[in-house]
């Protein structure tokens, strides 16, 4: 996975490529890893990555070349790429110069009519104290707006690929020009807020805490069911203003370097070494069900999933949430308002556990709603 002699040419853009418009005064040099492909089946990621690369070189940002990124992943024998370690960032940083690390995850690639694309991709910083910078996602299928006479419908999946790599890379740009916020992103509908939720008045809005996502345990049919709601949730998380999001990376050389083993769900005491060798505030473990893109042709998603999250200080659970949906929950007329994608209702769902488990400053309607339980 880690070798990049598999993707000859992937990356066309190298660190010297200058775009005619740069909007940075020194734009940051970003290293492209391999594309974690979390579809299950057979996939471009060869053509993924070299797509991003070439975005991100086209919004001003500098892409350090392959040869580099080989040559210090083979010194320090990198095996894993779907996350960034604590001494192969301070590596990257200290030998190539690089600013930040994208790694892409492809959650979804199906090409049957209509296509379906889901993907993530992550910015993780350099250097001694490696963080996520920024996540994003997007999902979309081929008749998410057919339009009158079906003249809006998308058939050829390649064309649906480069649009999701678009949205993340203009996504990351404004990121980086300073501007917050997702384009699109607003309060997620009450039907996707959880069914049922605790939360704790331990929970300060007030304070800032970090927090590591542990593996999500997966008992739904989907293979990497667990690790893909654990990036919704990350995405979700990463946008309070007061929550800093260890990288994954370095959680997963935690739990090898002290062989955890979670073989359902976490323990209290993994819980305690977990949060002291990364230090972190709180840690999140969750549970997926189910997790079901199309259960029968012209279907629609269907995800069930839970949450833990447990504080160090208190060694206590100070919030926990059940949600379950589907795509056509209070779709009656005409598939209006259907969601086509696990990708797109997930990301409404994992939104609204977020906005529950409040961790900024609370706003008009959390005032109105005051209890610890909610069940909806």
């Amino acid at each position: 996975m880690c070798a990049l002699s598999s993707l000859s040419g992937c990356v066309a853009a190298s660190e010297t490529t200058e775009p005619a418009n740069r909007p940075h005064e020194r734009a940051q040099l970003v290293a492209v890893f391999p594309v974690e492909n979390l579809s299950g089946r057979p996939s471009p990621l060869e053509d993924i990555r070299r797509m991003f690369a070439e975005r991100l070189t086209g919004h001003g940002l500098r892409v350090l070349d392959d040869a580099t990124l080989e040559r210090v992943i083979t010194k320090h024998r990198v095996r894993y790429t779907a996350g960034i370690e604590q001494g192969f960032a301070k590596a990257l940083k200290q030998e190539a110069g690089v600013d930040a690390v994208l790694i892409p995850s492809l959650e979804l690639y199906d090409q049957s009519l209509p296509p379906r694309v889901s993907l993530f991709a992550r910015l993780v910083s350099t250097g001694e104290n490696p963080s996520v910078l920024w996540i994003d996602g997007t999902g979309a299928a081929g008749d998410d707006a057919p339009g009158l006479l079906g003249l809006g419908l998308i058939e050829e999946p390649h064309t649906l690929l480069a649009r999701a790599v678009d949205s993340l890379a203009r996504s990351l740009s404004r990121h980086v020009s300073g501007s917050t916020g997702r384009v699109g992103d607003g309060p997620p509908s009450r039907r996707f807020r959880p069914k049922i939720v605790y939360r704790s008045e331990a929970l300060d809005p007030a304070r800032p805490y970090s927090i590591a996502i542990v593996p999500f345990f997966n008992k739904s049919a989907r293979k990497y069911g667990g690790e893909i709601t654990a990036l919704h949730m990350m995405r979700s998380l990463a946008s309070a203003q007061n929550l800093t999001v260890v990288e994954p990376g370095i959680v997963r050389e935690e739990l090898l370097r002290f062989r955890i083993i979670m073989s359902d769900g976490i323990s209290l005491s993994d819980t305690e070494t977990i949060l002291g060798a990364v230090n972190a505030d709180l840690v999140l473990n969750g549970e997926v069900l189910e997790y079901q893109e199309r259960p029968w042709a012209g279907g629609a998603p269907m995800v069930d999933f839970s949450v833990l999250f447990i504080e160090r200080k208190t060694r206590r659970v100070v919030y926990s949430s059940y949600s379950h949906n589907a795509g056509n929950d209070g779709v009656f007329f005409f598939d209006w308002g259907k969601v086509n994608t696990a990708h797109a209702m997930v990301s409404r769902m994992a939104r609204a556990v977020a906005g529950h488990l409040r961790l900024t400053p609370p706003t008009t309607e959390t005032r109105d709603r005051p209890r610890d339980m909610e069940r909806r």
